[in-house]
């Protein structure tokens, strides 16, 4: 496996805070197996349930999801990874960043003590509306933390968005990985953006954009912007006590 990113090694405890059961696997499956791997702590915290997760055809015919169903999923998707997760259980489709949403996720952030912070980016303005909330809630609360020194903002799935990556992460030794925990998500199966060959397409489209040399080489990776990235040097020699 090729070297984990410089903000994820040990000692750092990296908190991926997320609107719906399927959505750390789409934005940073990859990235938490590597910063694990590396050595960090890693939680997902899901804050909905996720049980209004069916098109309008499904639910007109009278289609429910139990509130449980998508957290089995979320939990077969990371079997045996060791990665732990949080599910706050709030309803989907009505998420608004309002003080109840912000203290609820900087509760978690300040339990977990967070230094790495994933979450959804907030200037896709046609992205789920969850996805917006969720990233302002997240936001504002991670001011207020102290042990944060890091805050990625995922890629968002919504097409036409004004996403500019400015950090990639290698996910190419555990992108098939990624491609099977997409699948887990039945109770969502036939959505294009959990779809194997969409997810390879965005993986390559993300090297090849701003590293083209690596994606000649087959390297893939996800993309981040960043609101807050702090870089820390080893110290020469000398310096060491």
């Amino acid at each position: 496996m090729t070297a984990a990113p410089s903000f994820a090694g040990p000692g750092e405890r990296v908190v991926a805070v997320v609107a719906h059961p399927d959505d750390a696997e789409l934005l940073c499956y990859g990235t938490l197996r590597r910063a694990q791997a590396a050595g960090a702590s890693v939680t997902i915290v899901v804050v909905t349930h996720g049980a209004n997760g069916i098109d309008l055809a499904d639910a007109a015919a009278g289609r429910r999801l139990d509130e449980a169903e998508r957290a089995r999923e979320v939990r077969s998707a990371w079997e045996g990874t060791g990665i732990d997760m949080a599910f706050l259980g709030l309803t989907d489709g009505a998420l608004v960043a309002d003080r109840g949403l912000i203290s609820a996720v900087e509760r978690e952030l300040s339990r977990l003590a967070c230094t790495v912070l994933i979450t959804h980016s907030p200037r896709a303005a046609n992205d789920h509306q969850d996805h917006l909330a969720v990233a302002a809630a997240t936001a504002n609360a991670a001011t207020r933390l102290s042990t944060c020194h890091t805050v990625l903002h995922g890629e968002p799935h919504a097409p036409r968005t004004e996403f500019r990556p400015t950090v990639l992460v290698d996910i190419t030794d555990v992108l098939d990985d990624k491609v099977l925990a997409l699948k887990a998500h039945q109770s969502q199966a036939g959505r294009w953006y959990l779809d194997e060959d969409y997810t390879r397409h965005r993986a390559a489209q993300a090297a090849w954009r701003l590293r083209p040399l690596a994606a000649a080489d087959g390297r893939v990776y996800e993309s981040f912007e960043t609101s807050l990235l702090t870089l820390t040097f080893a110290p020469r020699g000398e310096d060491r006590p």
